[in-house]
């Protein structure tokens, strides 16, 4: 195999020539109720299900089958007024989510969930316990799970609430059970025949330590009691607030230093149907009088986090507050009902008021009610969003009246306008009267900031700014690995030399709880009891913490390998996807010589069938794939190839898409290939394949020039070069990819210290030897430090047994020479800051 000279390259940085300035509110966060990231996560709540209403139906919708199906209305953005056939599973959890009863000894317990004599009507179910048994050693217990267990700690205090009425006397034992059945702690309550409801409070300090522990009421007396709003919570939460949040999920946001925090949608905003969007009002006020909200993400919200609490969550951590609210449609994903263009005044009256909530004085409606929850100070909101998602003229129209009426009395109020999923379009502007941000949602797969490291360097400039509201890159990098990291981190660097035009972004999604995945990639892992940060989280803090003042010019000239390693060493296969293939006359030739020659007749054996069904068709010596589904593939065994040209014939039998046919197979999961004929047998591309299953691509697509037909022998050669591979069809070129550039910088100055800020991504898997000649320094310098986070492999991830395995760290450098000469580390991210005297 060849080896690889060292790669060199300068980076020539002019302090005196400036360009953009970058704006301080670049780096924000976009919090969601997605992956229980709120309910079981960051709303530091124990008791899951605490209103006993989870087993109940989402507004809007009917249940069928095992299904659940909204009004059969129009959808908003499909043509004609056509109805949409979105259909959501629905998980059964029967009629106790999270609850069970239990008799210990001889006692008897059974429970039923009634409507009858209700809480208030936000909580209209409670669950009625009928305990015809018991005594102090025959007990009966009603036991709560929490979310996927609950983490006790010894010697932290946990503060207990409940609702309890009935025909009851005697004590009512609230206790923190471990696994194996210990009592880790417990408080009591006297409970004296309540006629009515009647709130019961009391403090459990833990006496020993389970992350998996269950929480139980358990009677020693006969009687009927109706129980609702059970809490539970750790009176540690951040800044020591009831009703408070978790302490290290709050602690790593809080931690980034985000210039505003976007909420609480996303998707959530907009509901599944219109009826089940959220609505702000109905999360403020006493926590067991806020109705629930159906998270589109498949679960109940208590709305215990609610908008005041959203609000005072960014003051505390000195973020200014971006409230995204309904404009009258649901999900355009999902069902897209919506209430009708005549009856849009409720909703912007629900805008307006919200905003008068935020910031009004405390003599208006809003703001007077503000200061009766205990702030009378205005909160930090600067930023409202229209809608999520919605894109093109009718949102426009929609988008327009709400502008109208915000700015109308609340001029200050920055708006942003939705653009749907991509990039910032006519589609959606050009019937929009005035926009201050526009919306663009980026998630991309691995490789595509590198290719496309000017994305914004060539959009026209408008009367309007651009927020990423939502980015990440989450195709082809497992649960996000280092690989990640580094596309995200350049994808920073693009948006900051644009800060004329992109002011504002925020990866998504922020928080997952590892028992409910919902997207593969996400920024904060955790579950009940522990957490850990994804590289990118580092790597969005390295470049906030950086982040210049204004852009300087930065030139990067990277030198050629004398020797180059080939890009696409490994083995060769065969795939489909949702398509029945046959394969014969493979062959691989180098230096025009045949080096390999399938012959499925007589030698099967070199061939390992990974997933699919793989037989050989005797009249034409082919080899079929005849199994419905994506990802059906074999390779050839024991056999690696470096540069070499792969020819074949291939005949599609019947299905939706045509050939597949991989390259630099390194095992059975990890491989590049040629997609011939992907969505739907309409264009080419070459794609990444990780994990097996996780497809991204890596190049852009190309139109074939006709489709394929089934029936026909096609002729397919790969030209794998040392870093290039060229796919033909029937001898004619129809797709070409190169390795990209893997080296970028980016440069500037801090405003506050004067400082230049030099930032360098190495996605080398080789380190490379930089000069940086800088110029235009006034004085001379006096400190260099470099903070460097880097891996040994794309496929480092943090985690929960190695959290921060991962992390940056800061050295200090000294200039023996100039230019300054520095050797950057294969697949890593850095930061050189240079002071002057």
């Amino acid at each position: 195999m060849a080896t690889i000279a060292q790669r060199e390259a300068t980076v020539r940085v002019s302090l005196s020539d400036t360009g953009a300035i970058v704006a301080p509110t670049l780096h924000g966060v976009f919090f969601e109720e997605i992956s229980h990231g709120g309910e079981g996560g960051i709303y530091a709540e124990l008791i899951q299900n605490r209103g006993f209403e989870e087993a109940n139906i989402p507004p809007g919708t009917t249940l069928k089958d095992g299904f659940i199906f909204p009004p059969a209305t129009p959808h908003f953005s499909l043509s004609g007024n056509a109805v949409s056939d979105w259909k959501m599973e629905w998980p059964n959890h029967g009629e106790f989510p999270a609850w069970t009863v239990h008799a210990n000894g001889n006692a008897a317990i059974s429970e039923l969930r009634t409507s009858n004599n209700p809480l208030n009507d936000a909580t209209p179910h409670s669950l009625q316990i009928e305990i015809s048994k018991a005594d102090a050693a025959n007990t009966a217990d009603v036991i709560n799970e929490g979310f996927w267990g609950i983490n006790v700690q010894a010697n932290e205090n946990y503060n207990l609430n409940f609702f309890l009425r009935g025909n009851y006397k005697g004590q009512v034992k609230a206790l923190l059970v471990a696994q194996d059945g210990t009592i880790l702690g417990s408080c009591t309550s006297q409970v004296n025949n309540d006629v009515k409801w009647r709130k019961y409070v009391g403090v459990i300090k833990a006496q020993k330590t389970d992350t998996k522990a269950k929480f139980v009421l358990r009677f020693d007396r006969p009687g009927t009691v109706w129980l609702d709003f059970v809490s539970l919570f750790p009176q540690k939460t951040f800044h020591n607030r009831p009703n408070g949040l978790r302490q290290d999920l709050a602690q790593y946001i809080a931690d980034l230093k985000p210039a505003f925090i976007r909420w609480p949608g996303g998707c959530f905003v907009e509901g599944i149907t219109i009826q089940s969007a959220p609505d702000w009002k109905a999360t403020i006020g006493p926590v067991e009088k806020r109705h629930s909200t159906y998270s589109p993400w498949g679960y109940w919200t208590s709305n215990g986090f609610g908008y005041h609490e959203y609000l005072q969550y960014c003051e505390d951590i000195g973020a200014a507050a971006l409230y995204v609210f309904n404009a009258g449609v649901s999900c355009d994903f999902r069902s897209g009902t919506f209430a009708p263009d005549d009856s849009l005044q409720p909703y912007i009256q629900s805008a307006l008021d919200a905003i008068d909530y935020a910031i009004g004085p405390v003599n208006s409606k809003w703001g007077k009610l503000r200061a009766a929850n205990g702030h009378p100070k205005p909160f930090p909101l600067q930023y409202v969003e229209i809608g999520n998602e919605q894109n093109g003229p009718r949102y426009a129209e929609r988008y327009n009246i709400f502008y109208d009426a915000i700015k109308a009395k609340y001029p200050n109020i920055k708006t942003i306008a939705s653009m749907g999923i991509g990039d910032v379009n006519d589609f959606t502007l050009k019937k929009m009267r005035r926009v201050d941000f526009a919306d663009e949602h980026a998630y991309k797969s691995a490789g595509w900031a590198m290719r496309n490291f000017e994305h914004f360097d060539k959009y026209k400039r408008g009367a309007w700014d651009i927020y990423v509201g939502e980015y990440a890159t989450n195709a082809g990098v497992g649960a996000g690995n280092m690989e990640a990291a580094l596309n995200d981190a350049v994808y920073i660097m693009s948006m900051e030399k644009n800060g004329d035009l992109v002011k504002m972004s925020s990866y998504a999604p922020l928080l997952v709880n590892t028992n409910d995945i919902d997207w593969p990639v996400n920024l904060i892992n955790f579950d009940n009891a522990q957490s850990f940060a994804r590289i990118s989280y580092y790597a969005i803090k390295m470049m906030n913490e950086n982040r210049a003042g204004i852009n300087v010019k930065a030139v990067v000239n990277i030198g050629s390998p004398v020797i180059k390693k080939p890009a696409f060493a490994g083995g060769i296969g065969l795939a489909t996807w949702d398509t029945k293939t046959a394969y014969k006359d493979i062959e691989v030739i180098q230096n025009g010589k045949t080096i390999f020659k399938s012959d499925f007749i007589n030698d099967l054996n070199n061939w390992q069938f990974v997933r699919g069904q793989w037989g050989v068709n005797s009249s034409d010596s082919s080899l079929q794939q005849t199994a419905e589904g994506a990802q059906q593939f074999e390779m050839l065994k024991n056999k690696s190839f470096e540069t070499y040209t792969l020819q074949l014939k291939a005949k599609k039998l019947e299905g939706y898409n045509a050939f597949i046919i991989p390259f630099a197979v390194k095992d059975s999961n990890t491989f590049y290939r040629a997609h011939i004929g992907a969505w739907v047998n309409k264009v080419g591309v070459f794609e990444k394949v990780t994990n097996g299953y996780d497809v991204s691509n890596i190049s852009s697509t190309v139109n074939l020039p006709d489709s394929i037909q089934a029936g026909k022998w096609y002729d397919i050669r790969l030209e794998v070069g040392l870093d290039t591979v060229k796919c033909f069809l029937n001898d004619k070129l129809i797709m070409t990819y190169s390795e990209p550039v893997k080296m970028f910088a980016i440069a500037g100055k801090d405003d506050k210290t004067g400082d230049a800020i030099i930032k360098v991504v190495n996605g080398y898997g080789d380190a490379v030897e930089t000069d940086f000649d800088l110029t235009g320094f006034a004085g001379s310098i006096s400190k260099i430090t470099q903070t460097t986070l880097k891996a040994s492999s794309l496929n480092d991830e943090n985690s929960f047994a190695e959290k921060n395995k991962f992390v940056p760290v800061n050295y200090s450098i000294e200039m023996k020479a100039k230019p300054l000469h520095l050797s950057i580390s294969p697949y890593s991210i850095n930061v050189i800051r240079i002071s002057t005297k």
